[in-house]
């Protein structure tokens, strides 16, 4: 079993070098994204492995654009068109940790090769607020790091969806698919992730669509997923959070790790189905005491 683990970083270069001694093995090789508003050298000089890839095309991301989304499509084809060849694609923070050991993830993975572990509902669904207004709302994309520029774009925004009250046809732009949203977080299989290549290279309309929707990384992956052969595949994905907010998630605490430790295995039960946890997020860059505690646990299990 060949692991590929995507990782979109920015603000933990110390962080993300633990994470990257916890889950490296033989069998795997890590992308990695950083933020092109981030010093990359700060990453670089940390981590120097040979199964290690900081790809070149960066991208500057803000929060809810299709930014995001770009990095990680930019990450897929990089693994997709590398000389090693993946079973499964795993996408994963900077700020994240695994909760398991890198073995005991490739033999989870190993025993449930074609499942596909993304979190997925079909839109609305107000149980966990993916409501259509991600969809019919006009969210304008960042073109430049300009606070004035942003500031003047944010106002537009207010003006065209809550002063205009103008809706974006989703239907029309959709077509046959139906939307789907789920978490950002997964882990895919390489059939998966070029079908989601393939669908990006045909359908250039819908993707223009999702430039301007809000928060399109819960939404456009689930979506061309949700409306493939791989939707009868679909299991919870793998990745714990716990939400401080409806749109950001807290820091994981000692209090919480306490608590997953008694746990033979951290089983999530919701609206997305039930499954094992085998990371965590997220993680302050210097987040040693509760690494170390992590590491300990999984050592001795």
């Amino acid at each position: 079993m060949n692991l590929a683990y995507l990782v979109l970083a920015h603000n933990t270069p110390n962080h993300l070098c633990k994470l990257i001694d916890a889950l490296n093995s033989p069998n795997v090789h890590f992308f990695i994204h950083i933020d092109r508003k981030s010093d990359n050298s700060l990453f670089k000089e940390k981590i120097n492995y040979q199964n290690v890839t900081f790809i070149q095309d960066r991208v500057s991301i803000y929060w809810g654009e299709f930014s995001i989304v770009q990095a990680t499509i930019n990450l897929i084809r990089e693994a997709l068109s590398s000389q090693n060849k993946f079973d499964y694609l795993i996408l994963i923070s900077g700020s994240d940790y695994p909760l398991k050991s890198a073995n005991y993830i490739n033999d989870y993975l190993s025993q449930r090769s074609g499942t596909e572990f993304i979190n997925l509902v079909e839109m609305p669904n107000q149980e966990v607020g993916k409501l259509l207004d991600r969809l019919y709302k006009y969210n304008p994309q960042t073109l430049y790091k300009n606070s004035f520029y942003r500031t003047v774009i944010r106002i537009f925004a207010v003006v065209i969806n809550k002063v205009l009250r103008w809706k974006r046809d989703y239907k029309k732009a959709l077509g046959n698919l139906k939307p789907y949203a789920g978490s950002q977080w997964w882990a895919l299989s390489a059939d998966a992730c070029h079908h989601i290549l393939w669908f990006i290279e045909t359908n250039p309309k819908i993707v223009k669509f999702f430039k301007n929707t809000l928060t399109p990384d819960e939404t456009f992956f689930h979506t061309i997923i949700g409306n493939s052969q791989f939707r009868t595949k679909v299991a919870m994905n793998l990745t714990f959070t716990e939400w401080k907010s409806v749109e950001h998630p807290g820091f994981i605490n000692m209090e919480q790790l306490q608590r997953l430790k008694k746990m033979d295995k951290i089983i999530e039960n919701n609206v997305y189905g039930s499954g094992e946890m085998l990371f965590a997020r997220k993680f302050k860059d210097e987040s040693s005491e509760l690494t170390n505690f992590i590491d300990n646990w999984i050592e001795k299990s």
